[in-house]
C-alpha cells in the first residue's frame, strides 16, 4: 500500500511538473528580478523589464488602472520614501487564467520591511503581488494586495490641517449642507493632494471640527487659494458663522510631524 502511495505522489509531482507553462520559471526570475531592484532603487533596471503596454492596479481604495508612466512613477515615489527596502517571499506560485490553465504567470505572498526616510519608522508590510507577462517576457500586467491606508497611518508623515468652524445660534444644519453638500467637503477630498477628511461636530458650542491630512502643505495652500479666489463656499458659509469669514479658524504646520 506504502509502495502505491508514493507512487502516486511521484506521478502527481510528474504531471504537475510536466503541465507547467514553458515559460513560467523563466517569468519567475524575472518577477524576483524586479523585486531585488526595487530594494536597491535601480529604477531603469526596473523599467527595462516592464512592458510598454503595462496596466497595474494598485491598493489605494477606489483608484483606477495606471500605465507605465504612472506605474514607475510610483515606483519613484516608493525609492524616495523609504531606505533598506528588503521583499521576504513566503511563497512564490504560478498563475493561470480564467479556465485554470498555467498561463506562464507569476503570484507571490511575503512580507516588505524598510524604514520610511522622514518618519524613520520601520515598514512591516505583508501583501500579495501579481506579474503577468507578454511573448518577450515582459511584465504587461500587475497588481498589487495590501493595506495601503494601513500603510500610510503607520509609516508616513502627515501634513495635518485643523480648521474649527462655528456656526451662530440655530444655523448650524445649514452649515452642515452647505459642507456636505457636492462643493462642499466631497469637492475638497477629490481635490489634488488631499489624503483624507474627518469631520466632529460640537452641538452645544455650535462648532465643526475638520482633520484632513494632505500630501504636502504647498498642495493644501494651493486649494485654500482656490476656494478663496475662485470659489464661492466661503462667502455662502460666512452669513452662517459667529463674526463671518473669521469664524472659520485653520491652523496647519509643516514641520516636525510626530506621532507615539
Amino acid at each position: 500500500m506504502k509502495k502505491i502511495a508514493i507512487l502516486f505522489i511521484i506521478s502527481l509531482i510528474a504531471f504537475s511538473c510536466n503541465n507547467q507553462h514553458p515559460d513560467y520559471y523563466k517569468n519567475l526570475e524575472t518577477a524576483k528580478k524586479l523585486f531585488q531592484l526595487h530594494e536597491v532603487e535601480d529604477y531603469e533596471g526596473q523599467d527595462a523589464l516592464i512592458s510598454s503596454e503595462l496596466v497595474s492596479e494598485a491598493s489605494l481604495y477606489g483608484s483606477e488602472k495606471m500605465n507605465k508612466a504612472q506605474f514607475m512613477e510610483n515606483v519613484k515615489g516608493y525609492h524616495m520614501a523609504f531606505d533598506n527596502l528588503k521583499y521576504t517571499a513566503e511563497v512564490w506560485l504560478p498563475g493561470t487564467d480564467t479556465l485554470g490553465n498555467f498561463d506562464g504567470s507569476v503570484r507571490t505572498y511575503g512580507v516588505w520591511t524598510g524604514t520610511q526616510t522622514q518618519t524613520k519608522k520601520e515598514l512591516n508590510l505583508k501583501g500579495y503581488w501579481y506579474f503577468n507577462f507578454d511573448d518577450d517576457g515582459k511584465v504587461v500586467g500587475q497588481g498589487d494586495y495590501f493595506d495601503f491606508g494601513g500603510m500610510l497611518d503607520a509609516v508616513y508623515s502627515k501634513n495635518l490641517i485643523i480648521a474649527s468652524i462655528q456656526a451662530k445660534k440655530g444655523k448650524l444644519e445649514n452649515l452642515l449642507t452647505v459642507l456636505n453638500g457636492d462643493n462642499g467637503l466631497p469637492t475638497t477630498r477629490s481635490y489634488d493632494g488631499c489624503l483624507s477628511i474627518e469631520m466632529t461636530v460640537n452641538k452645544e458650542t455650535n462648532t465643526v471640527w475638520l482633520v484632513e491630512n494632505w500630501e504636502s502643505t504647498e498642495k493644501f495652500i494651493n486649494y485654500l487659494e482656490w476656494r478663496q479666489n475662485e470659489d464661492d463656499i466661503i462667502q455662502k458659509m460666512a452669513p452662517l458663522l459667529v463674526g463671518g469669514e473669521s469664524g472659520l479658524k485653520i491652523a496647519f504646520s509643516n514641520s516636525e510631524y510626530k506621532s507615539f
